[in-house]
């Protein structure tokens, strides 16, 4: 299985010729989006930025919130969280967090999160082996609740992404590197593309950074 960064919270997950996508985000900016002939798409939530079906290449099945899916032999499972902030506490859209197993695999997506999880939500997605980690353009999420979601879904390799070269906005004081230092990683090497199956798991917790294809 490969994994592949597209850019924002948007990767492909390349399974026995069968890809997903998720987020796929506008580029009325300017920005390039190189999509694949995608199979599923999973959007997290409305914003342009995470659900931009329009641009993806194919004739995917598009999932857009909680639930369970089978397609083909990727098993999704939506779980809807709110998107409500201390900066925005009105607002009532939905986030939803993916959890996809594949090939004896779980990868957890959690779109973009702004409020701390239950424990009911988190009884809901498991026990992720891979984290696909998109950090939220506000302060009001910050490192500290980024820690809380891996302690509590212990995977073993987390995959951060992001806007630009912050992982955190440049006035929260969290660089990319302050962060992977959180995590307890050090020294980590960009790579572009990311193979991985259910026997090369690492024995400890890995931070992989991808560079956007």
């Amino acid at each position: 299985m490969e994994i592949n960064w597209l850019g924002h919270s948007s990767i492909s997950i390349n399974s026995r010729d069968i890809i997903l996508i998720t987020d796929p985000f506008d580029t009325s900016d300017g920005e390039f989006f190189n999509s694949p002939n995608a199979n599923i798409v999973t959007v997290s939530n409305n914003d342009l930025k995470h659900s931009s079906t329009s641009g993806v290449k194919g004739s995917p099945k598009i999932i857009s919130g909680p639930g369970e899916y089978e397609i083909k032999h990727f098993y999704i499972t939506g779980i809807g969280t709110g998107t409500q902030s201390e900066d925005n506490p009105q607002n009532d859209a939905l986030n939803t967090i993916y959890s996809i197993r594949v090939e004896g695999l779980v990868i957890c997506h959690i779109g973009n999160l702004k409020q701390k999880l239950t424990p009911t939500q988190f009884d809901q997605i498991g026990k992720p082996q891979i984290l696909i980690l998109p950090i939220p353009d506000e302060t009001s999420f910050n490192s500290s609740n980024l820690q809380e979601v891996i302690t509590s879904l212990q995977p073993r390799i987390i995959i951060p992404v992001t806007t630009n070269d912050y992982i955190a906005p440049e006035d929260a004081g969290t660089t990319k590197e302050a962060l992977i230092s959180e995590l307890g990683g050090s020294d980590v090497q960009s790579q572009n593309r990311f193979n991985v199956t259910e026997t090369n798991l690492p024995p400890e917790r890995r931070i992989v950074l991808l560079n956007k294809i």
